[in-house]
C-alpha cells in the first residue's frame, strides 16, 4: 500500500511539474470561457433569431436583422458618429496622457516622488464614477464656476447653457475617466527604454527632436497602442455616458441599450455583433502595425 501511495504521489508530482504552466492558465481560461466567449456566442446566435413586434424572439436562422441594419442609412450615420467619438476620445486622452507619462518616466528621478505621484493619480478612482461626473455640474452648469468666471470678466452677458450636455461635455467626462488608462501603458513602455540609447544619441549630437521621435516616441508606441485600445474599445460600446451627458447624441451603444430595453433582443444582438466586428477589425490593424508584446517581453 505504501509503495502504491508513493508511486501515485510521484506520478502526481510529475504531472504537476510537467503541466504546471498550463494549470496556472486554467482559472483565466475558465473565466474567459464562462464570462466572455459563451456570452459572445449566445449574442451572435441571438442575432439570427426572429424578433417579435411586442418584444421577445423566435428561434430561427434568418439574415433579416443584418439586412435591416446594413441597408439602413441611419445605421451608417450612427456607426460613423460612434466611431468618430471613440477615435476622438482616444486621441484626446493621448494628447493629455503622453506628456504626463513622459514627465513621470524621465523628469521625476526620485522613486519615492514617483510612487507618491502615481498614488495621487489613482486617488480620484477611489471615488464613485457617478460622483466624479456629477461634480462637473457645479463647474460647467449655468450657475457654475466657469459661467461665473466668464461673466465676471465680461466675456459673457448671461450664463452659457451650452457648456453642459454637449459632445464637449462628453469628451470631458471620457477624458476624466480614461486618461489614466492611456497614461499608464505609455509610462510602462517609456520605463522600459534603455537610458543608454538616449545618452548615446546625445553623445553623437543628435537633435533633441530626433532623439525624442526616433527613440522615445517610437519605442513607446506599444504603450500608445495599448492605451488607444483601452480607450477606443471602452468608449465604442459606452451607452451610459453618452446617454447622460451627450445632449441627444446617438451612438450604437445607445441603440443597443434602447432595443434591449424594449426586449427586441435579436436586433440589439445584431447591432452588438456589428459593433464587435468593427472593433475587432480596428484592433487587428493596430496589432499588425505595432507589437504590444514589447510592453511585457524584450525584443
Amino acid at each position: 500500500m505504501q509503495t502504491r501511495s508513493t508511486v501515485g504521489q510521484g506520478g502526481l508530482e510529475a504531472f504537476l511539474s510537467r503541466y504546471s504552466h498550463y494549470l496556472i492558465l486554467l482559472p483565466g481560461i475558465v473565466m474567459s470561457l464562462l464570462f466572455v466567449l459563451i456570452p459572445l456566442g449566445l449574442m451572435v446566435q441571438m442575432s439570427f433569431f426572429l424578433g417579435k413586434p411586442g418584444g421577445g424572439f423566435e428561434p430561427a436562422f434568418i439574415l433579416d436583422n443584418y439586412a435591416k441594419a446594413l441597408t439602413s442609412p441611419t445605421f451608417y450615420s450612427i456607426l460613423w458618429e460612434t466611431f468618430g467619438l471613440s477615435i476622438g476620445a482616444a486621441l484626446m486622452t493621448f494628447v493629455f496622457a503622453y506628456p504626463f507619462a513622459y514627465i513621470l518616466a524621465f523628469k521625476i528621478t526620485s522613486n519615492t516622488l514617483r510612487s507618491y505621484t502615481i498614488a495621487l493619480l489613482l486617488v480620484p478612482f477611489l471615488i464613485d464614477w457617478s460622483i466624479r461626473t456629477v461634480a462637473w455640474i457645479p463647474i460647467l452648469g449655468q450657475a457654475g464656476i466657469v459661467n461665473s468666471f466668464l461673466q465676471s470678466l465680461g466675456l459673457a452677458q448671461e450664463a452659457v447653457a451650452q457648456l453642459l450636455f454637449t459632445r464637449y461635455t462628453l469628451f470631458i467626462i471620457w477624458l476624466q475617466t480614461y486618461v489614466l488608462f492611456m497614461m499608464f501603458p505609455i509610462y510602462l513602455a517609456m520605463n522600459r527604454i534603455d537610458p543608454d540609447l538616449i545618452r548615446a544619441a546625445q553623445v553623437i549630437k543628435a537633435p533633441p527632436h530626433r532623439v525624442f521621435y526616433d527613440i522615445i516616441f517610437k519605442l513607446s508606441l506599444p504603450g500608445v497602442v495599448a492605451g488607444f485600445i483601452f480607450v477606443f474599445v471602452t468608449t465604442l460600446g459606452d451607452s451610459l455616458t453618452p446617454g447622460l451627458w451627450g445632449g441627444g447624441i446617438q451612438t450604437l451603444g445607445l441603440s443597443v441599450s434602447l432595443y434591449s430595453g424594449n426586449f427586441i433582443w435579436p436586433y440589439a444582438s445584431t447591432l452588438s455583433t456589428l459593433l464587435l466586428i468593427v472593433a475587432l477589425v480596428v484592433l487587428y490593424i493596430l496589432l499588425k502595425i505595432v507589437n504590444i508584446k514589447k510592453l511585457v517581453y524584450e525584443g
